[in-house]
């Protein structure tokens, strides 16, 4: 995929100063959750390919983009109030998946639950070890499904008791968030603009980007076409994830 002209120009000079990612946009094969033949491409085609963080329980592979399984995070445009000031609870999640993900020593491994309410659930480990929503969990970034495994509900519980992530502030289940619902008084607080960004390619191609995504900063806002506050919304208004490239 081509981003729009204005972008591109942006994205170049910030390589040159050695601020902008390795990756940049390009066309390929089908996406194996949309065709919409997008993908990053890597300037080093011998390195494996990185895990993108979408947002607090989502993660993009090279096979696919997937829902954590058995926990629910703050969406991106989620915020939560702690003595009396607004935070960025849902990008503090996405924030902190991805740097669990960059200090990880072995490959993610993402295992498919079977799930028919939703069929891209799975369950994400570093090196088949490191449970990624224990690690949300334990750090108050993320609430346990009822359907969950008794250790997430205990490591959401210990962080319960810890105060730690949202449990220190006043929030809305993310489920309830996603539906409308909103802290009373936030409703009558100016809420910032939705961070994701929907950008038609100059290829026609409508992909979303995400905060953490390498080429986010150089879309200017005169090239978003619609911002939403969770990749569900995007989704559903027919906007789709740019693939990464298959491991070598």
């Amino acid at each position: 995929m081509r981003i729009p002209r204005r972008a591109t120009k942006r994205r170049l000079a910030g390589a040159v100063l050695g601020v902008a990612a390795t990756l940049v946009l390009t066309t390929v094969g089908p996406f194996p959750h949309g065709d919409h033949g997008l993908t990053w491409s890597r300037a080093d085609a011998a390195e494996p390919t990185r895990p993108q963080v979408v947002d607090g329980d989502t993660v993009q592979t090279a096979e696919g983009v997937y829902d954590l399984f058995g926990i629910d995070a703050p969406e991106l445009g989620q915020r939560c109030r702690r003595a009396g000031r607004w935070g960025t609870c849902g990008l503090d999640a996405a924030f902190a998946l991805n740097r669990a993900l960059g200090l990880a020593l072995d490959p993610l491994v993402c295992t498919p639950v079977n799930d028919t309410e939703r069929p891209r659930t799975a369950t994400c480990a570093i090196g088949d070890k490191q449970d990624l929503a224990i690690v949300l969990l334990s750090q108050g970034l993320a609430l346990a499904l009822p359907d969950s495994p008794v250790r997430y509900k205990e490591a959401e519980e210990s962080a319960r008791a810890g105060g730690l992530g949202v449990w220190a502030t006043d929030f809305v289940h993310p489920s309830d968030w996603r539906r409308g619902g909103r802290l009373p008084d936030e409703l009558l607080d100016e809420e910032p603009a939705c961070p994701i960004k929907a950008v038609v390619g100059d290829d026609g191609r409508r992909v979303y980007l995400v905060p953490l995504d390498p080429d986010y900063e150089s879309v200017p806002d005169a090239d978003v076409a619609a911002r939403f506050c969770s990749d569900e919304a995007a989704e559903t208004a027919g906007w789709m994830r740019p693939s990464l490239p298959e491991a070598p």
